[in-house]
């Protein structure tokens, strides 16, 4: 057996380590934020966030790039984007409350939840520039290049002598 710090060394260690973290990967899952949750009868209100990380799709178009970002149920007004020379910051947040009156008793139940996104460029870009729009759950932002790049296949036009 070969000598590991103050012990011998055990070929089940590195098995070991591993269900550790698949322990505490669950154990993280399991304690936060549920989507739904059971109230008992005389509780007066329920506060929950969740905030999650919508899908996003980067488009590189030669001078531009574009994103598309799904943010469902967020409305336009909601909607923080900050644009700085490498990276883009999106957040959106959702509240929902509503009152329900049941045999006398009112309860008050309140979400909020939201959307968080911070993508990295691969160029460097003009943020002033750059242009959003909001329609159907789909927010697409354009980001002019500060250094535009030529697309495979337009090639170069050469003069004939």
């Amino acid at each position: 057996m070969v000598w590991r710090r103050d012990r011998y060394w055990d070929p089940f260690d590195i098995m070991r380590e591993i269900q550790e973290e698949i322990d505490a990967i669950f154990r993280d899952f399991m304690r936060g934020p549920r989507l739904w949750s059971y109230r008992e009868p005389g509780e007066r209100f329920e506060v929950s966030e969740t905030w999650r990380e919508p899908f996003a799709d980067i488009f590189d178009r030669g001078d531009r790039f574009v994103i598309t970002v799904e943010l469902p149920g967020v409305r336009k007004e909601d909607i923080k984007l900050r644009v700085t020379e490498d990276t883009v910051y999106i957040e959106a947040q959702m509240r929902r409350e509503k009152e329900l009156e049941q045999e006398g008793a009112i309860r008050i139940e309140r979400y909020y939840s939201g959307y968080r996104r911070v993508i990295r460029l691969p160029e460097e870009v003009i943020p002033e520039k750059a242009k959003a729009r909001y329609n159907n759950g789909v927010l697409e932002i354009e980001i002019p290049k500060k250094n535009p790049t030529k697309k495979e296949g337009e090639g170069f036009e050469v003069k004939i002598e």
